[in-house]
């Protein structure tokens, strides 16, 4: 029997393959930050993250925040080996560092898409992550 499905499938995950990458080389170079350039949050990051901003400024934002890192949390397999063998290091130690990250960063993700409806509290809004693959935890100055 002849699966007709196939080529379909496979046509689906090139398709898929290529947008990741194709995102990937569109965001890639958000990491990189020259000395003479300040340090910024992106708009996701920096709306999540403030502790002052309106209940639907910060849902959405948090809830964009946590799909970003659950569905690129994987990009820190390939960025850490690369930061690391920049660094003079050990490229063994930086893939063990990507695996880490990305799990770290996919779980944050699930966190926050799953309670970015939480109200404010006295202590603040609930946040499982600081940062996300866009601006990769940049600070501002």
């Amino acid at each position: 029997m002849v699966d007709n499905k196939a080529p379909a499938k496979r046509r689906g995950f090139v398709v898929g393959l290529c947008l990741a990458f194709g995102l990937l080389a569109l965001f890639g170079g958000a990491g990189q930050v020259r000395a003479e350039e300040p340090r910024t949050v992106c708009p996701i990051c920096s709306k999540a993250g403030n502790q002052s901003a309106g209940y639907g400024d910060h849902a959405v934002h948090t809830l964009g925040r946590g799909a970003v890192n659950t569905l690129f949390g994987w990009t820190e397999m390939l960025r850490q080996p690369t930061e690391t063998a920049k660094e003079g290091g050990n490229v063994a130690t930086g893939i063990g560092r990507g695996i880490g990250q990305s799990v770290t960063r996919t779980l944050a993700g699930v966190g926050e898409v799953l309670t970015f409806w939480s109200p404010k509290t006295k202590d603040g809004y609930v946040n499982f992550a600081h940062d996300c693959p866009i601006c990769l935890g940049k600070k501002k100055p």
